[in-house]
């Protein structure tokens, strides 16, 4: 078996089924803010075309996904990031979701033959990050996020030796679990240090378009930087599984320069990951499709006014500037809090721990709570009422 295998910890899920093991909740109706899973409906145009398109099923699709695919990609970041228009055939390719997509990359990224390689990430973070970091024979180095700070990672904490070992860097933003959003000065910090030090730039920006629907949309890592030059050191991914309530399709996509993108093609032809065809249809259809984006936000404004009216108002908790989680801060330790909310209220909800590490004794993610704002209002107002009858008896 790979060595690297036994670097790998449990995933957050398996630490909280075993945090909850043996403890019974009084409530019979379990709700589950614990998982960052819409429970919006998936637009029924695109559901439409993978049951009509079911006959394709028979094809085997390719690695490259068909042009309309690759063009709908290019279509969606030129609207949505005001850039310069992106190559279908140069700087996109399809991936099964983030999660497998961001993986792959970085199997085929890290370049071991090099002394140190080390890979820079956001502490707390998505656990994918430091799993593929490590299988890909990297150390990971990771870059607190602070609330002192308003959650923004500490890159001028990073020494100059590991600035210097450093393959790949990764963002998230909007954040998981945070919400922060990056600032354009902040991407363009980190693409000078980019350069300086021969390192790429991989930004994770699944959660870019849930955001408060009067308000500006986040930024991306595009809007920054020309993709379509040779040397660029930026590496986006993108997905549907948020944005358009599609999860499931397990469908996204990487933009990256023409060099990246052919090195990943050829990776991922023998990697074997391709989207169905009527999974390439769907998603063709959606990412030319704003306006179910539009009214899915809509009802994430709905969501964050009913969950944060049901929260004493003198915590002053916010909505966060992007993404649909509220990482709560806890009166006390957040592994107990949960035990309680599971066992007098029936939700389940995920310690901030299990999303941290702890780094010179100090874990940035213990003392809270990320909760998942994804349900219909009346289950939404009863989760959140029971979080905040939690918080009253902690207090």
């Amino acid at each position: 078996m790979n060595k690297h295998l036994n670097s790998l910890t449990d995933y957050p899920f398996q630490y909280l089924s075993e945090l909850l093991q043996g403890v019974e909740s009084e409530s019979n109706d379990l709700i589950g803010l614990h998982i960052g899973e819409p429970k919006g409906n998936p637009p029924e145009e695109a559901l439409d075309i993978i049951k009509n398109g079911a006959k394709s099923y028979s094809k085997y699709p390719t690695s490259n996904g068909e042009d309309s695919l690759r063009e709908s990609y290019c279509n969606w970041l030129v609207k949505r990031f005001s850039i310069k228009d992106v190559d279908p055939k140069k700087n996109v390719l399809p991936v099964s979701g983030t999660r497998e997509g961001i993986f792959s990359f970085i199997q085929s990224v890290i370049d071991t033959s090099q002394k140190n390689p080390k890979v820079i990430l956001p502490n707390p973070f998505y656990k994918i990050y430091e799993g593929a970091a490590i299988m890909a024979g990297a150390e990971p180095y990771y870059v607190n996020s602070l609330e002192k700070e308003g959650f923004k990672p500490d890159f001028d904490s990073i020494p100059e030796r590991v600035w210097k070992d450093c393959q790949l860097l990764i963002l998230c933003s909007p954040s998981n679990p945070t919400g922060y959003c990056l600032t354009k000065e902040e991407y363009e910090l980190l693409l000078n240090k980019a350069e300086k030090y021969d390192f790429l730039l991989c930004s994770d920006e699944c959660y870019i378009d849930i955001y408060k629907s009067s308000s500006k949309a986040p930024i991306g890592l595009l809007e920054c930087d020309d993709i379509t030059r040779r040397d660029s050191r930026s590496v986006v991914f993108h997905s549907l599984s948020k944005r358009s309530n599609l999860a499931g399709l397990r469908s996204g996509f990487i933009c990256a320069s023409e060099e990246i993108i052919k090195k990943l093609s050829l990776y991922r032809t023998y990697h074997g990951v391709t989207l169905s065809l009527p999974t390439q249809m769907a998603s063709t259809w959606a990412w030319n499709d704003n306006k179910h984006v539009e009214e899915n936000r809509i009802e994430y404004d709905k969501r964050y006014e009913a969950a944060i009216s049901c929260l004493d108002s003198s915590e002053n908790i916010i909505r966060p500037e992007g993404g649909f989680y509220i990482w709560l801060k806890l009166p006390c330790d957040d592994k107990d809090f949960a035990v309680s909310l599971y066992a007098k209220q029936g939700v389940l909800a995920l310690p901030g721990s299990y999303l941290g590490k702890e780094i010179e004794k100090h874990n940035p993610g213990e003392g809270f709570l990320r909760l998942a704002v994804v349900h219909d209002i009346e289950t939404v107002i009863k989760a959140f009422s029971a979080v905040n009858k939690t918080l009253l008896d902690f207090k």
